[in-house]
This record gives C-alpha cells, structure tokens and sequence, in this order.
C-alpha cells in the first residue's frame, strides 16, 4: 500500500523553525485525475540544477483556500509562501512507523502525569519495548504521533501488545477523540489488545491509557503495535511504514478555478532556490557584520558626493550627516577600490587637525538604552599616514560619558575616557605605528578592557560608561580632524560576556575573503546570511577563493561554490535546506539499485551518442588569477572544436587547470550513454519502489537485460533529476540520467580501476 499526504504550514514561512510549523493535512483534498506533479534536479551532469517544482490541484468547494475569503477556517493564513511538502508513505501492511520501538518513544505525548521511556525488561518484538508509568490520576493517556495515509471512511485497527504486572492497573487501547477498545485482563505476560474504528479523517492518533485511577508507580510495557486495515488483528508485521519526502517548498499562488459549479485550488510550490534567488546580497564583510546584530551599522559606502551616512543595522540609530571645524577641507565617499573589501569608505582630507569635515549624528533613545543595560563594543576600519588624529567618539546626552578611539601622537591605537564629563583619561593600547597608509582594524572590548587591532589583543584602562548616543565619525569637540579613509563603523551591546570572537574574526572576511576554506564551508557561510542551512554530502571538498564582493543573489554565489567544487548544490525535500555535495561522491560508485530493462517504460528509454556534451578545448580563470587552456588534439582532429570557457572561483591557478584538464579527460569523446529511464515504480516489489522513493541526484542505477541491439547488456547511468507524477496506485517517475563511468577514477593497485587511460582517467 502507498500513501500520499500532502501538506500546508499556515501561519509560517520557510525560515520559520522546523519544529515550529504546525501542518495542515489537506490529503482529502486532492484531484486524484490530476496527481501529483514534482520537477527536480536537472537534464544533464553540464546543466544546472533548477528549482524543484511541484503542482497539485485540490477541492475547493467549501472556499476554505480561497485567499482573503474570511469564512475559511485557514483565514488570514491562506497567502502566498506558506511551507508546503508532499510525503509517500509505503507499507506492506502496518501503517505504524515505529512498530516495535526501535528509534525511541520521544514522539510520544502523555495527558496527566505518565512518563514513558525504553526498556528491554519485557520485550515482544526487537530489542525494546515502550515502559509507561502512570501517577495516581484519574484518565490517564499516552498519545502516538500522528498516524497519517488514513483514508476516510476505511475501517481501521489499531493493536499491541501489552505487559501489566500483576497488582498493577489493567490498560486498553483508544483513539483520540473516538472509540475505546476493551481492557487488557493477563498479568505477567504479553496480551494483544487492540481498537477498532472508522477514519473520520486521513490521519489519527492512537492512545495507551490506563484503566480507572492507577497507583502512582504502575507500570505497562507496550510493544509490537500495529494499525491496519478491517476490523480485526493480523499476524504482526514488524516491517512499518515508511515516510519518503518528495518535496518541500511554499505555494507560489492559490487560484480559485471553477469547472462549472465546482471550485478547485490548482497550486504550484517552488523549492528554497525561489527564495534563495531573490535577495542581492551586499559585500561578504557586510554580510558577516549584519549577521552578528549590530545596534549601529555605517559600512560608509555611499556614492561619490553623499554629505551622509545611513545606518544598515535594521534598528533605530540614526544617519550621521556632515558638519564641519573651521572651514575647509573636503568630506566624500569612494567606491574606487576605497575600504577593506574595496566597496567604498569614508575619505575625509583636513586642512589641518582643527579645520575640516566629519560626520555626526543621534544614535537614538533605543541604543542609548542598551548601552545602559550592556556593555559597549566598537568596530570599524581606518588608514592613514597622519597621527594624533580621532576615529571616532561616543557621548552621552549630557556628555558627562565619553568614549573616543583615535591615534595618538606615536600613531597608537587609543582609547579615551571618562565618566564624569570632566577631562578624558588616555589609554594607549602600545600597537605599533598604525599610520602606516594600510587597511587597519579595531574592536573595543568595553567589558573586557580590551582592544584588537589586526587580529591583536592589548589590554587597556577605561571607564565603564552609560548611556551612550551621539557618535561622531572624524573628530571629536572641534579638534583632531581625522585625514583618510574610514568605514565599517559598527556599535554592539550584545550583553554579558559578548561576542567578541566573532566581531575579531571580520578581520579575516577584510582582508583575505576567507580564501582558501573549503567549498562546504563557504557554502555554509554564504547560505547563514539569509537563515539557511547547508549539509555536507562527501568527504573531497577543495579549497575556494574569495568571493569578498558577493553583489548577487545567494543562489547565485551559492553555485558559484558549487561549479568551483565541481558538485552539486540540492535543495531538501524534507525541510528548508540545502545540500552540497562533492564532487568526489561521483567516483567509482556501485548501484544502489538495480532495474531489469523489462521493469521500464521502454517507449522512452532511449540510448544516445552525440556531441551534445562534447568539450575538447576548455578555457579557465579564476578572479585575479592566470587565464589557462587544456586541449585534446586528437578529438580536435576528429571531430572539430568544442570549445568551452568558465570562470570559477578557486584558490590557485593550478586547481583551475586540474579543473579544465578534468572536463576535458571525461568530455573530449562522450560514448554513448542511457539518458532516461523511464519506470512505474509503483509496479515494483515494495522494496525496489522504496529503494527508488529515496533515490535522487548523484543516486546510481543498474540496468540489467538489455536487448541485444543495445551496446552493451547491462549499463550503469547516474540520476541528475527526475519528473514524477503520483496518483493513487500509480506513481511514474522519469529519471534523468548520465553515464556513471564517465566519473570512473583511477585507484592503485585496483583490479577493475587501477588501468589508467582505459577504464579510468586521473581525477581531481
């Protein structure tokens, strides 16, 4: 038997957290002459994996999934972006996911004062049973999970076996909400009770309760539960149902069609790509900045001629505008390789110290509080060649708190205080001569009196201050006009004990990009800034380059990683998250499943050998680095030129052309290959369908008994997607596929890939 459930989370969006969503099954529902339609993965190893796709159309006759319509027990929740998934569930028999407790009792919920754990004391069935222990209440009751692939009108049973020791209260089986079975009468010993009812719905919860008011300390060992279909217990099958995920994603629309009378919702999902795909993102150093919620945010990347400078924190600081000392000198904002990560800075050029422009501005009653109730941390970066000079000021609204970090006259980092608005009380840090015209930064540590500068800390003498909220950028009470570049002016006040690792640590993202961390965790670090995760699949991951400028969508970086790593970038289908995987997950794999040629669709299955694929001439780059050429002259002479060109963001020259060399090893003369495979899965024996419900991109298969017009009789292709359409007792999917020893490796010393040139090529 197979069962769909099809899915909303009304009330959540796709960053809400997983264990958050509260689904809403809306099975019933479904259009069984329409089904399920899922699009995933791609055409081919060279093509990009697109955004999964899944479209279903559902009853709407009540308007409940009418958007806006006020009568719909969804309403206001019925709006685009809502969490949308669609589960298989297989089973020879037992529709109970967990029929003899294996994987623990966690999910299980109690109603009085039971508690339930595992316990191997009595066992019917496996290694563990369910052990409840009651209190001494009245109607006590142990919950399953949801039971879900119910259908509506179908006659249910729900048993298990139960071992009540003698003294003890006698327990029964019941449905929530519904019917009670008969109470357990044997102690000592397993006894098989079980409850019968008819689904009202398409899924249920099944419940142990205890009979009258037990003793506080009564106990029942629950084991072997089955629920299936008919009215009374079968022989128990051990082997449960499964839960495969097809998709997850949110609803794009909610259409209300009718067919004359009759209303329909016909909606389509898209997976996290969509979302992934729509934000631009700003420079990596703001990108991790913003990450660790900054109270105030000036990056100081206007366009040339801004006389301001806007907060990007998010919160209520205030935007820092122009003033000036004196008279003369000029304010302006650089996007001309200006700043740590060349995005632009603050430039600001003095007549001298007393005479210039700076910025200032109110950061707001908000911050003001917080650096009442928490500790101040400061963060930014400077360059320069003048000494004495001030980076920047904080004061209170009475300006009896004063905060300033500058240069002193030896070009050290520091720090100015005091907390009674007299006279500010020095303390330089001892680094050395920071004037130096270099990118420089700085984290002051209130809490810690401490400062960082460059990845170094010095210890420092400060007065602890209160109520901070004017910031000034340049200069401080009409002197020491600051000459040079400054940018990335961050506020914190992130409570006890801070973050100042992580504030430390953007000096790495500055400077260098993290250039060289491996593509997993770049990927990982990219995917963070909007509120997703991503799981590693492999264990070869290499080593990236910068992508310090970032400027494009997440997805977009995202792939970036995934074409340097030369694997795939998946989403989930089973929450909001992606997957990585590397490109050493391809070699000399074995199948996971194995097909006759009979078990397929064969109007489809089709055998192919062209130049669609074909590379013999590969050119490539990464971002400052040499331009390289990998060629194969002998398909060259055969068949033409197939050139092709990239850019991919590696961390040497030389990862580039072991890249290029790679492509062009596999591509330089394609053999034929099997590009779809074409199956009824649900024809299968239950666990080949099983085996095919899980399988998905970078899963292989075998295919035995070809015929014989066919190069070979058995063939091995790699899954790059597949199109699906699930009905009731019909679920077709369509993979399509590669030649899997297209990624066959050389291994030393091995009997079937250790013959470079023949069966495998070097990989990298």
């Amino acid at each position: 038997m197979t069962r769909r459930v099809v899915e909303v989370g009304f009330g959540s969006t796709v960053t809400t957290p997983a264990a958050s969503i509260v689904w809403t099954e809306l099975t019933s529902r479904l259009d069984d002459n329409a089904g399920i339609s899922i699009d995933r993965g791609r055409q081919d190893e060279q093509s990009q994996i697109q955004a999964s796709t899944c479209s279903v159309t559902l009853d709407n006759s009540d308007g409940a999934l009418t958007s806006g319509r006020a009568s719909s027990p969804y309403y206001p929740n019925v709006k685009k972006g809502v969490p949308f998934r669609v589960r298989e569930i297989t089973t020879a028999k037992n529709l109970f996911t967990d029929p003899s407790f294996e994987t623990g009792v966690t999910s299980w919920t109690s109603s009085g004062t039971p508690s339930r754990v595992t316990s191997a004391t009595h066992v019917q069935h496996g290694t563990q049973a369910m052990l409840i222990t009651w209190g001494a209440v009245a109607n006590q009751t142990m919950t399953s999970p949801v039971i879900q692939g119910l259908d509506v009108g179908q006659t249910y049973t729900f048993s298990a076996y139960v071992w009540v020791p003698a003294g003890d209260a006698t327990v029964q089986l019941s449905v929530a909400g519904g019917n009670i079975g008969s109470a357990s009468t044997l102690f000592d010993q397993f006894q098989r009770i079980t409850v019968t009812w008819t689904a009202t719905a398409t899924s249920h919860q099944v419940r142990v309760r205890a009979v009258g008011t037990p003793a506080a300390g009564d106990q029942v060992w629950v084991d072997a539960g089955q629920l299936e279909e008919g009215s009374s217990a079968t022989t128990f099958d051990p082997d449960g149902a499964q839960v495969h995920d097809r998709f997850w994603g949110s609803v794009n629309n909610w259409p209300t069609r009718w067919k004359g009378l009759y209303a329909t919702a016909t909606i389509t999902a898209t997976d996290v790509f969509k979302q992934l795909a729509k934000p631009q993102m700003q420079t990596m150093l703001t990108e991790e900045t913003l990450l660790d919620e900054p109270l105030a945010y000036y990056p100081m990347a206007e366009p040339s001629g801004s006389t301001s400078a806007g907060d990007l924190s998010g919160s209520t600081a205030g935007v820092l505008t122009q003033d000036e000392i004196g008279s003369g000198g000029t304010l302006d904002f650089s996007s001309s390789d200006a700043g740590p990560d060349g995005q632009g800075a603050l430039v600001l050029t003095p007549v001298n110290a007393s005479n210039g422009r700076f910025l200032t501005g109110d950061l707001g009653e908000d911050f003001a509080r917080e650096a009442t109730s928490h500790f101040v941390y400061v963060e930014g970066w400077f360059s320069t060649t003048t000494v004495s000079r001030v980076i920047c000021g904080l004061t209170s609204a009475s300006n009896r708190y004063q905060v300033v970090l500058s240069l002193n006259g030896s070009g050290a980092f520091t720090v100015e205080t005091t907390a009674t608005g007299s006279a500010l009380t020095a303390s330089p840090a001892g680094t050395p001569n920071l004037a130096d015209g270099q990118q420089h930064h700085f984290v002051y540590d209130e809490e810690a009196q401490t400062v960082w500068v460059d990845g170094v800390s010095y210890a420092i003498g400060a007065d602890i201050t209160i109520g901070l909220r004017r910031l000034t950028v340049g200069a401080f009470t009409n002197s020491r006009c600051w000459a040079g570049q400054l940018s990335h002016i961050t506020l914190y006040a992130p409570g006890p004990s801070g973050d100042i690792a992580q504030y430390v640590a953007h000096r790495t993202t500055g400077t260098t990009g993290h250039s060289g961390e491996t593509a997993t965790q770049r990927a990982s670090r990219i995917a963070s800034y909007v509120g997703y995760t991503v799981t590693a699949s492999g264990s070869g991951f290499g080593a990236v380059g910068s992508q310090a400028a970032l400027g494009g969508s997440p997805l977009s970086h995202l792939q970036e990683v995934e074409q340097a790593e030369g694997g795939v970038l998946i989403s989930s289908r089973g929450s909001a998250a992606l997957t990585l995987q590397s490109r050493d997950v391809r070699y000399n794999p074995t199948p996971g499943i194995s097909l006759s040629h009979a078990d397929l669709d064969t109007d489809e299955a089709v055998f192919d050998d062209d130049d669609q694929k074909q590379i013999n001439d590969a050119t490539g780059s990464r971002p400052g680095g040499a331009t390289q050429r990998v060629r194969d002259q002998a398909s060259i002479d055969a068949y033409g030129p197939y050139p092709k060109s990239m850019t991919l963001v590696k961390a040497s020259d030389n990862e580039v052309v072991d890249a290029l060399q790679w492509l062009v090893n596999r591509y330089a003369d394609p053999p034929p290959e099997m590009r779809q495979v074409p199956v009824d899965a649900y024809t299968l024996p239950l666990a080949t369908y099983r085996a095919l419900l899980n399988a998905d991109v970078s899963t292989v298969l075998g295919i035995t008994d070809l015929p014989a017009e066919a190069p070979t009789s058995t063939t091995t292709v790699t899954v790059e997607g597949y199109k699906e359409t699930i009905k009731r007792n019909q679920h077709y999917i369509n993979f399509h596929t590669s030649r899997t020893d297209t990624d066959a490796v050389w291994v030393l010393n091995d009997a079937t890939y250790g013959v470079l040139g023949q069966s495998t090529r070097l990989a990298y």
